[in-house]
């Protein structure tokens, strides 16, 4: 059987919008269907287009989204369904779609895998081939459908063990050829459940891990298809579990493994230097970090967990261990006005943050804070697309939609990715590493050159993307309210 996967694109630029990073649930899920005998590829639409010859080829299409691209896979169904191949089984995957799964049927998808498919797509499959029986399908756990006019949805699946899995074959992805970065998961969950987060609700509160080997060998992979090149481990969380990354870093070392990494992690990790050196010993050279805001009410309302009064500290400690930090800020909560935005765009620049993104808060479906504002009338738009972090979709508590719109995304981007910050950070930023490398003894001159001109390309970049968000911006602020209509109904 011949089954396609289609990653859409999403609906607008970001400032890693050049970075040609798959997520890794279709590698995932085909290179294990690869290996029960089906043929497969892969259509990430971010880098190369759909071949609508092979598409009509295919007996099962499987696609997964993300809330804000849902609506550019529902388009692809309703294109596939009437011209391109009536014939094809739609599959539907993702975090959007296992909590909205009767929209995704209503759009054209024939099934919608929920939570984690890695357990329930082969036994789908098996399913499939031994002749399609109703009976066991309905023994199929994360799998919703409909028969006759009814909706029907088996139990939520179980959680997987990720060492049972396969390293996702990424030469499924037509048109990936040799990555400029690899990306990598090693576990899944997350314990501390922010309420504007699915994560837990998609994976669950407790942390489950690849094991060390099985990371190794997964590197160890790469490094013979595509050279040693950089890898983004795109966990939650990479260091939840500290004994368990120190383990993984030393293994590195060991294994004579140590080249460009970049991983997540929370801020609070600085109250442990030392594995902050380890981790640099180990190649990690750019740590990306939910700092979310400087204000500590919306970091207590939002359960992060995080004192705001250490965040300043914390920052240098990072810094002084010669990483560099991608800050990723949240904000529209109920707490947050004018004034604690521009605290947070002064933050950015004052500790002196290599690159950062300004988030709208997006009530995505999943979390608490959708079913809260849901409930309470505060979601003025439904369009999926616009669920990106650049839109605010929802009346704010202090201030208005514009006035939220406009400090983000017209205020605070632009003076984060100006010319002069740019070159602050570029003359700072090599200060820094020389002094963190003779420090740690840890020298490795050509990798920190890359590592430097990766951040200046990429705040160039920044600074052209968020020139030419401008219009499209301008555009949507004459589309939303202009006032806090109702808003004192929910006042804190």
């Amino acid at each position: 059987m011949f089954i396609a996967g289609i990653e859409p694109k999403a609906p607008g630029m970001h400032i890693f919008s050049q970075t040609l990073m798959p997520r890794l649930g279709l590698p995932q899920l085909l290179t294990i269907a690869k290996k029960m005998g089906h043929e497969c590829e892969i259509y990430c639409e971010e880098i190369a287009p759909i071949n609508w010859e092979r598409i009509r080829q295919a007996d099962m299409i499987l696609i997964s989204s993300t809330t804000s691209t849902a609506p550019r896979a529902y388009a692809l169904i309703k294109k596939i369904k009437e011209d391109m191949n009536p014939q094809a089984t739609i599959l539907m995957g993702g975090a959007h779609v296992t909590f909205l799964p009767e929209e995704a049927l209503d759009k054209g998808a024939d099934y919608v895998f929920r939570h984690e498919a890695d357990n329930t797509f082969p036994a789908f499959l098996e399913w499939w081939s031994a002749g399609k029986d109703s009976r066991e399908l309905l023994r199929i756990p994360g799998l919703s459908f409909v028969v006759g006019d009814s909706y029907h949805h088996t139990p939520k699946p179980g959680r997987v063990n990720l060492d049972s899995l396969p390293t996702p074959d990424l030469d499924l992805i037509v048109g990936f050829g040799k990555p400029g970065a690899i990306p990598l998961i090693t576990s899944r969950g997350c314990p501390w459940d922010c309420d504007f987060c699915s994560e837990v609700s998609m994976f669950g509160r407790a942390f489950r891990f690849r094991s060390e080997e099985k990371v190794i060998a997964d590197i160890r992979y790469y490094n013979r298809r595509y050279g040693k090149i950089p890898i983004f481990i795109a966990d939650d969380n990479l260091a939840a579990n500290r004994a368990r990354l120190e383990r993984l870093c030393h293994e590195i070392i060991a294994n004579g493994l140590v080249r460009s990494f970049s991983g997540q992690i929370r801020l609070d990790l600085a109250q442990n230097p030392e594995m902050l050196s380890l981790m640099f010993k180990a190649g990690f050279e750019r740590a990306y970090i939910g700092y979310e805001s400087t204000n500590a009410e919306s970091l207590e309302a939002m359960g992060k967990g995080l004192k705001a009064t250490s965040m300043a500290e914390y920052t240098k400690i990072i810094h002084s261990r010669g990483l560099e930090i991608h800050a990723m800020w949240v904000l529209g909560f109920d707490t947050d006005t004018i004034a604690t935005v521009k605290d947070n765009i002064r933050a950015a620049i004052n500790w002196k943050i290599e690159t950062s993104q300004f988030l709208i808060l997006v009530p995505i479906p999943g979390s608490r804070l959708y079913e809260q504002f849901k409930k309470d009338g505060r979601i003025f738009n439904r369009d999926w697309s616009s669920y990106d972090g650049h839109h605010v979709t929802f009346y704010p508590a202090k201030m208005t939609p514009r006035q939220l719109q406009v400090a983000v995304m017209l205020e605070a981007m632009p003076k984060l990715y100006n010319h002069w910050q740019t070159i602050r950070i570029f003359v700072d930023e090599n200060w820094r590493s020389a002094k963190a490398s003779f420090r740690l003894r840890s020298w490795h001159p050509l990798r920190r050159i890359k590592t430097t001109l990766i951040t200046l390309v990429v705040r160039i970049w920044g600074r052209g993307v968020t020139r030419k968000m401008k219009r499209p911006i301008r555009d949507y602020l004459k589309e939303i309210p202009s006032t806090s209509t109702g808003v004192d109904a929910f006042r804190l």
